[in-house]
């Protein structure tokens, strides 16, 4: 047998190896493809999952979800790779495969091509057959080979499709690239390397904190609504049903300025929003402001998480807090009253501490110091005095029950005081109403001088007493009383007029009452700066008062009325003083008069009878009237009892009169008594008179008999008055009381004109003084006269 041949022979050999190596690159060249679709596919999706939210005004993906989607696309890029590529590239590709993959394709091999490579891998095989077949066999397929091509063995359309998507995904890819190559890099970085750099925004804002509105009747506050900025923590702290409003702001200088932001919030009651933040037309400068202040910030009541989206740009986990508001819980004062107030003897203005109330009242000059205490520590204190603009800022220090309590001093509190106090405790957090502080600076007023003179009248004599009475009182104490009293001499000429003024001490009685007097006679007997006057000099009396205020401006001083006086002779002053008699003694026939009508009226009353009691012009009705000729006799009954109360009437009504004037007439004769005794003319026997025989009288008549004739009067009309609502038209009703009421007015008529006649025979006394005044001014006149004609005969006779 001849010798089997041990190698394929070149060419089919050679085209053996060229179809294993295409088929190879085909593997891999779709496995890449496939493997490129997948990287772009999910180069965009990443990308756009990414990005897109960005120009949504979201946040860019999370790192943790990034490595989720890298996982995920690793995953199945090693499944493609491995499934694609690997597995079927590793796979061993055989000559006799090779061999039967070119028969199955060109079937002009007849099965030369496999029968020459089995024979020749496996040369024990080939005993059995003819070496020369086996020759031709292997002819055959080496001349097969010529006509071999070896891509009619591949379908390129997959690999031209999975070519074709990879291409068109990785083409824009490359394109982005070139047009942006920065962005590729922050993309590769943020997707396949995981970094956290943000995409940058066309827009650009941030929070620039919240700011306290306070309430709407919140006392206006020293500066605009205070401005809370943000923590570290990207959290503030506000006081439970604070009104807030959140400012944001936006970069002008940003490629894109919001028209609006969004407020995407959660509160921790789980309620869930979003609002719209509006622009401010008042920004200027480098940024645009935005504000919201409604709900939920108006009024809050529970912490608030938000984000804020402005265009592309969105700021993230702000929170604000609720907390406790600060407040006041108490106000202590302590005070140290001025020293000119303080008794040892009386606790009242002593040093002490007390509670501040609305009806708080501090005297000026008070030494105080205000303690708060508060509910919680404080960081910081705000003082606002509406009346003068003053900010006064104070820290707090200390540990925390220090911190809950701070202290201001008023080292002289010299008018009323109102403080707006606004906190800022430890948290933060501010109240939203200032607290208000008023107290109430009680001035020193000048002591109130209530006393007047007793027993003068507008003229005096020289040697005059000035009795004075009344009070002194002040809301302290009072420290010098006295007289101030000046005299006025009239002049020819400006140069001899004459003004001189001093003043006298007065003690001061129990409760501030004064009981005192000035006596120009001994004023006018002291030894230094002795003191007289003269007839037409004027005397001007007050009594003035000062306190123990020793503050600025001194001692308050009050004042009581003026007094100006006329300083004249004994004989003037008597001659004014009958002729006040002589009014008096007028006033007293009037009443007289008045007082006879009055009993006339209460005569009437009780001479009526049946027939009787008529009056022209009483009728009540005439023959006209009634269609009679005579009047009816009830009728007539009914008008005069009626006319019986209105004259009862009439004279209760006089006779309550008469004896309030006949007081004030007794007090007048009183009054001239006073003043005689005061000025220290007339004779005792006058003084005596005017009170024993006319002011003493009258007094007790118009203390005694009156009220008796008031009683009389009033049983008697009380009579008549249930008569006439009885309906009893009797004319002898109340004829006892109306009796007895003329009685007493006819005893008051008779006391009266005893007391007149009084009047009249002090009057002609005085007329006989006035007379024996006139011969002795005469008598004294002619002894001048005398005298001066005696000197002027010596003269003659020396001459």
């Amino acid at each position: 047998m001849a010798e089997t041949p041990k190698n394929l022979d070149p060419r089919i050999e050679s085209l053996l190896a060229g179809l294993r190596w295409r088929i190879r690159a085909y593997v891999w060249l779709e496995g890449i493809s496939l493997a490129l679709i997948w990287f772009g596919l999910t180069f965009w999706i990443g990308l756009a999952l990414d990005y897109l939210p960005v120009l949504a005004g979201a946040s860019e993906m999370p790192r943790a979800a990034r490595a989720v989607v890298l996982a995920a696309v690793a995953a199945v890029l090693a499944w493609i790779l491995y499934r694609w590529v690997f597995r079927r590239a590793l796979v061993p590709l055989t000559n006799r495969s090779m061999a039967l993959l070119l028969e199955r394709q060109f079937r002009s091999f007849d099965d030369s091509l496999v029968t020459s490579v089995e024979l020749t891998e496996q040369p024990s095989h080939a005993d059995q057959f003819d070496p020369g077949m086996l020759r031709r066999t292997e002819d055959e397929a080496r001349e097969n080979t010529s006509v071999v091509r070896l891509r009619q063995v591949f379908n390129f359309t997959p690999l031209l499709r999975s070519a074709t998507i990879a291409a068109v995904l990785l083409a824009p890819i490359v394109a982005f690239y070139a047009a942006f190559p920065l962005a590729m890099a922050l993309g590769v970085s943020r997707m396949y390397l995981l970094k956290d750099e943000p995409w940058p925004r066309n827009a650009r804002i941030e929070v620039v904190g919240v700011e306290l509105l306070g309430a709407e009747d919140a006392p206006l506050r020293p500066t605009e609504a205070p401005l809370i900025v943000f923590d570290e923590r990207q959290s503030v702290k506000v006081a439970k049903g604070s009104n807030v409003r959140l400012r944001v702001r936006a970069d002008k200088a940003a490629k894109k300025i919001p028209e609006v932001c969004t407020f995407y919030y959660t509160t921790a009651d789980g309620e869930r929003g979003r609002v719209t933040m509006n622009r401010l037309r008042s920004s200027r400068g480098e940024f645009q402001e935005y504000a919201f202040n409604g709900k939920p910030l108006r009024g809050i009541l529970s912490t608030v998480y938000f984000d804020v989206v402005g265009y592309d740009y969105r700021v993230r986990d702000f929170q604000i807090e609720v907390v406790d508001s600060p407040a006041v819980i108490a106000t202590e004062l302590d005070c140290r009253f001025p020293d000119y107030l303080v008794d040892e003897k009386l606790s009242l203005w002593l040093p002490r501490t007390e509670p501040l109330t609305s009806a708080t009242q501090l005297p000026r000059g008070t030494d105080v110091t205000i303690r708060v205490l508060t509910n919680k520590p404080l960081r910081r204190v705000d003082l606002y005095n509406p009346d003068t603009k003053e900010l006064t800022t104070q820290n707090v220090e200390g540990d925390e029950t220090q911190r809950k309590q701070f202290e201001y001093r008023i080292p002289e509190l010299a008018d009323n005081l109102t403080l707006d106090v606004t906190l800022f405790d430890v948290d933060n957090v501010v109240t939203e109403r200032p607290y208000r502080i008023f107290l109430a600076a009680l001035p020193d007023e000048p002591p109130r001088v209530d006393v007047k003179l007793r027993g003068i009248g507008t003229a005096v004599t020289p040697d005059v007493i000035i009795p004075v009475e009344g009070v002194v009182l002040d809301d302290y104490a009072v420290d010098r009383t006295w007289f101030d009293f000046e005299m006025q001499r009239p002049g020819p000429t400006p140069e001899d007029q004459k003004s001189v003024r001093q003043s006298r001490d007065i003690a001061v009685l129990d409760a501030g009452r004064v009981d005192a007097s000035l006596d120009f006679r001994d004023l006018r007997s002291q030894e230094v700066d002795p003191w007289e006057l003269q007839p037409t000099d004027k005397l001007i009396v007050s009594v003035k008062a000062a306190d123990k205020h020793d503050l600025s401006g001194g001692p308050n001083e009050g004042s009581s009325d003026r007094y100006q006086l006329d300083v004249v002779t004994p004989d003037m002053l008597l001659a004014i003083l009958e002729s006040r008699e002589i009014g008096q003694r007028r006033r007293l026939e009037q009443i007289l008069e008045e007082m006879t009508q009055a009993r006339d009226f209460l005569n009437r009353v009780h001479s009526a009878a049946p027939g009787r009691g008529l009056e022209p012009g009483d009728v009540l009705e005439t023959a006209e009237e009634t269609d009679q000729e005579r009047p009816d006799p009830q009728r007539v009954a009914e008008r005069n009892q009626s006319l019986r109360l209105l004259r009862t009437q009439q004279a209760y009504q006089q006779g309550r009169k008469s004896g309030q004037e006949l007081l004030g007439v007794a007090a007048a004769f009183r009054d001239i008594r006073e003043e005689l005794i005061n000025n220290r003319v007339d004779t005792e026997d006058r003084k005596q008179r005017l009170k024993e025989l006319i002011a003493d009288p009258m007094q007790l008549i118009a203390e005694t008999m009156f009220p008796e004739l008031d009683r009389r009067v009033e049983r008697l009309e009380k009579m008549l008055a249930e008569a006439m609502n009885s309906r009893q038209f009797d004319l002898q009703v109340g004829e006892a009381e109306a009796k007895a009421a003329v009685d007493q007015a006819n005893d008051i008529l008779a006391e009266l004109e005893g007391i007149l006649q009084q009047m009249l025979d002090l009057e002609t006394f005085n007329e006989l003084l006035d007379i024996v005044r006139q011969l002795i001014k005469d008598q004294q006149g002619l002894i001048e006269r005398t005298e001066a004609e005696r000197k002027q005969g010596l003269l003659r006779d020396l001459q």
